[in-house]
């Protein structure tokens, strides 16, 4: 029955693409921002309690920073979508928070944020906005979707002051975003034509360049990605096409988890990377 909902409102966007398309487009772009929010466990909020949180506003959107630790070495977590900074729990935990300062951002309509709306160019502007009030950062640690914000924010200024990523379970580039729109709703290519000249319109980078491939071309700092060989939401074979075109990219492929990568061996990778 979901399906069929689902299915009818893309026939509508289909139809409308034609006959009213500004509406249609607005309409069709509305929705591809609408977040699920996930709550909140009740040992997340233990993690989230520990932490000093600031609230940091960009026009109509807000962004939850939480801290851990007073090192000299700034960390900052991303989480992806339909997620929140509860996901790095484990890292906070095995890192030295005398040596680091722990910082994760809770993106809009995520975690402890408010709204209920996000895209790539409203993560972009949080992460800018936690950069200029953290300073100078160690490592910058991703997962999911917030391995493209990553990728996009440093397309957008290749000078932000990060030494180095890591990067785990990233979706290939904007045009796997596009990909599942399309296959959700059955768009058809007027809506999705339109689409695209809409979000092209609102970032800072057109979405046929935003990609890891480009990243990973033009990023300097040394890299980590993490990858889950049998991903069913983000494909490896992409990441692994775009690893080869860049050389010294530390990898760490699973193949016994999913794409939430919470595996022990990750978390103890990832760490590793950190502390090298």
């Amino acid at each position: 029955m979901k399906k069929l909902f689902t299915k009818g409102i893309g026939l509508f966007i289909n139809i409308t693409a034609y006959l009213f398309p500004k509406w249609s487009t607005d309409y069709s772009f509305d929705l591809l921002c609408r977040v699920k929010r996930v709550g909140v466990s009740e040992k997340g909020q233990a993690f989230f309690d520990k932490a000093e949180s600031v609230s940091l506003e960009n026009g109509n959107h807000n962004t939850v920073l939480h801290r851990w630790g007073t090192g000299d070495k700034n960390i900052l977590f991303l989480h992806g979508w339909m997620s929140n900074s509860q996901r790095w729990m484990p890292y906070v935990e095995r890192l030295d928070l005398t040596e680091y300062t722990v910082y994760a951002l809770d993106a809009p309509g995520h975690g402890m944020s408010k709204g209920t709306r996000l895209n790539l160019e409203i993560f972009r502007q949080g992460v800018a906005k936690a950069i200029t009030k953290i300073g100078h950062i160690h490592t910058m640690v991703s997962h999911s979707f917030g391995g493209l914000a990553i990728c996009y924010t440093y397309l957008e200024n290749t000078n932000i002051p990060v030494e180095k990523f890591a990067i785990m379970g990233a979706p290939s580039g904007m045009d796997v975003i596009f990909v599942y729109f399309r296959a959700l709703l059955s768009l058809n290519s007027k809506s999705l034509s339109n689409l695209s000249k809409k979000i092209d319109t609102i970032l800072k980078v057109p979405a046929k360049e935003i990609s890891m491939r480009q990243f990973f071309q033009k990023a300097k700092q040394p890299l980590l990605v993490v990858h889950e060989v049998s991903d069913k939401i983000t494909a490896f074979e992409p990441i692994r096409r775009a690893i080869a075109t860049k050389q010294n990219i530390e990898t760490f492929f699973t193949e016994d988890q999913d794409h939430n990568l919470k595996g022990e061996a990750t978390v103890a990778r990832v760490v590793q990377f950190i502390n090298s």
